[in-house]
C-alpha cells in the first residue's frame, strides 16, 4: 500500500518539481523560476536544472527542451468553425503533415467574429504557437502589424491575394464564382439563384459572389442572391421559400456544398426533378458529393493539398528561415448528375 501511494505521489506535478529540485540541489522555487524563464536564476543553476529536467518524465522533458531551444514546434490554426467538414479536411491534412515533421497543431475557432479571432490568436501565442494559419485575408490590421513586428509567421489560406502584405495559399475565389455561372449559362439557364451563408467577415464568400455577379452581367442572365444560414437547413429553407412564392429558378448555385445538400433534400421531398426542373451546383466537393442522389456537380477545392502545403511552408520558415511566397492552387469543376441543360434548350 505504501509503495502504491509513493508512486501516485510522484506522478503529481508538485511532487515532480520537488524531486527535480532535490536532484538538482536547488529549491522548488528555483525550479519554478527556470520553468518560467526568470532572469533571477544564474546560467550555471539554470543549466543544471535543465539537465535534470531532460532526464525526467516526458512532460518535463518537453518543457525543458522548449526552454533551452526557445522552440515549442507548435503551429496554430485559427479558423471560423469546426461545424463544417471543409475545415476538418484542411486541418486533418495539415496536422498529418506537421506530425511527420515533429510539429504539433493547436486549433481554435472564432465563429466568423473578428474580435474573437484576435482573442483566440493571442491565446494560441500564449500556449507557445510559433506560427499562425488564418482563413481568408480579412483580419484586424493593427493586430496583424503587431504580430508581424513580433516575428511570428502568418499564413492566409483558402484565398489567393498576391498583392497582399502577408503570404496567401489558396485559390481564386472570384474566378471560380465566375466559372460556375459561365457553366450554368452554357447549359441555357437564364434564371439562377445563388445562395450563400452570412457574408460578414467571410471574404472568400464575398469574392465568389463578386465573380458570379460579373459573369451574370457578361452573359446577360438574371442571378439573384439569397443569404441563408450556412447549413443543410439553410438550403432546405431556400427551397421552401421558392415554393411558397412560386419562384423556383432554372438553376441554383450554392456557394458551399452543405447548402446544396439541403436544396437536394428539400427538392426531393417535394418531387422537384433534379436536374430536369432544377439544376443544382455546389462549391467544395466534399466526400459525400459524389454519393448523394443525384450526385452533385460542384467546384472541387484542393483543400487537402493546401493543408499539407501550408504545413510544409511554415516548417521551412521556422526551421530554415525560408520565406513563404503566395501560392495559387488549381480548383476544377466536376460535372455530375445534379445539373443538366435548360428545359428551353430541350424543347427548342
Amino acid at each position: 500500500m505504501s509503495e502504491t501511494k509513493k508512486s501516485a505521489g510522484l506522478s503529481h506535478p508538485t511532487s515532480g518539481i520537488r524531486k527535480i529540485a532535490q536532484t538538482a540541489g536547488v529549491s522548488t522555487a528555483t525550479v519554478s523560476r527556470v520553468l518560467n524563464h526568470s532572469s533571477k536564476v544564474s546560467i550555471e543553476t539554470r543549466d543544471r536544472v535543465l539537465k535534470v529536467l531532460e532526464q525526467s518524465d516526458f512532460r518535463l522533458n518537453a518543457a525543458a527542451k522548449a526552454l533551452s531551444t526557445r522552440r515549442t514546434k507548435t503551429i496554430a490554426a485559427v479558423i471560423p468553425t469546426l461545424e463544417h467538414s471543409i475545415f476538418a479536411v484542411f486541418l486533418n491534412a495539415m496536422e498529418d503533415q506537421l506530425a511527420q515533421d515533429g510539429y504539433g497543431l493547436v486549433i481554435a475557432t472564432h465563429g466568423f467574429n473578428k474580435e474573437s479571432e484576435t482573442h483566440r490568436c493571442n491565446e494560441a501565442l500564449r500556449l507557445g504557437a510559433e506560427a499562425i494559419v488564418l482563413s481568408g485575408a480579412d483580419h484586424d490590421a493593427s493586430w496583424l502589424n503587431t504580430l508581424q513586428n513580433s516575428g511570428v509567421p502568418v499564413l492566409f489560406t483558402s484565398v489567393y491575394k498576391p498583392d497582399g502584405a502577408y503570404p496567401s495559399y489558396g485559390y481564386d475565389n472570384y474566378a471560380l464564382g465566375s466559372e460556375a455561372i459561365d457553366y450554368l449559362a452554357k447549359l441555357g439557364h437564364k434564371r439562377i439563384k445563388a445562395i450563400h451563408g452570412p457574408l460578414d467577415y467571410n471574404d472568400r464568400m464575398r469574392l465568389r459572389i463578386a465573380g458570379l455577379q460579373s459573369a451574370g452581367i457578361r452573359a446577360g442572365i438574371s442571378v439573384t442572391l439569397e443569404e441563408v444560414s450556412l447549413s443543410v437547413a439553410g438550403g432546405c429553407n431556400a427551397v421552401r421559400s421558392w415554393l411558397e412564392h412560386s419562384d423556383i429558378p432554372d438553376a441554383c448555385l450554392c456557394l458551399a456544398d452543405v447548402l446544396a445538400l439541403g436544396v437536394i433534400f428539400e427538392a426531393n421531398k417535394h418531387q422537384i426533378d433534379i436536374p430536369n426542373q432544377l439544376s443544382v451546383m455546389g462549391f467544395e466537393d466534399l466526400d459525400w458529393a459524389a454519393c448523394c442522389t443525384p450526385s452533385l456537380t460542384t467546384i472541387a477545392l484542393p483543400t487537402s493539398e493546401m493543408g499539407r502545403a501550408a504545413a510544409k511552408a511554415l516548417i521551412n520558415k521556422l526551421d530554415n528561415d525560408i520565406d513563404i511566397d503566395h501560392r495559387l492552387f488549381s480548383a476544377k469543376l466536376i460535372e455530375r448528375d445534379s445539373t443538366g441543360p435548360s428545359t428551353r434548350l430541350k424543347t427548342s
